[in-house]
Order: structure tokens, then sequence, then C-alpha cells
């Protein structure tokens, strides 16, 4: 089993909220764009110029990147699904700065053993 004891305390929080996050809390893996566009009706508001707003989902399915339409009743479940994801990457950066930190002294303390 893994200790967590020799941890700071900001990495022990950023790994038990990760954690969370990931054991508990949907999440899609993207972002939210706000587009405008006309409808094609002729009489239509956006003929004149003020154009329909709408949220698009920017992921990538494989290689190739995707804008999936996220209908009004949803936005906030969006909102919140990306806002997880974004929480997880920036946490999982935090937890890599911490052991990159340690790597570092780890690599520190093999090359004064070797002299």
């Amino acid at each position: 089993m893994y200790n967590r004891s020799h941890l700071s305390a900001s990495e022990r929080h950023a790994r038990s909220r990760l954690a969370r996050i990931l054991h508990g809390e949907p999440f899609l893996c993207g972002s939210l764009v706000t587009m405008k566009r006309t409808c094609g009706k002729a009489g239509c508001r956006c003929a004149r110029g003020e154009l329909h707003q709408s949220l698009y989902l920017a992921l990538r399915v494989g290689k190739q990147r995707k804008m999936i339409h996220i209908p009004h009743g949803l936005e906030e479940t969006a909102r919140r699904w990306v806002g997880a994801y974004q929480e997880a990457d920036r946490l999982m950066q935090e937890v890599s700065g911490h052991c990159f930190a340690q790597f570092l002294k780890k690599k520190e303390q093999a090359k004064g053993a070797r002299i």
C-alpha cells in the first residue's frame, strides 16, 4: 500500500480532490465554445445581423476534433462536467509539479552518492 504521510498537505489535498472527481463526478474532456450563426429564415432577426447564440462542446474523438451542439436544457450540466474535467486537469498538473520536485531531489541525491 502506498503511504501518503510523507506528502505535503497541499499534495495530499490535490490527490484527494482529484480522486473524488475521477471516482464520483462525471466529467467531459473538452471545452465549451459559444458560436453565433444565422438560421436561414428570411424574416428572422438573424437576417438583420442579430445572430443566434449557441453553446458547443469542443472535444477530440480519436484524431478528429468535434463540435457538438449543447441544447439549452443541458447547458448547466455541460458546464459542470467540463468544469470538473478542467479542475481535474489543474490538480494533475499540481501533483505532477510535486512529483517533479521530488524526482529532482532524488536525482541530486543519486548524483551525490556517485561522487
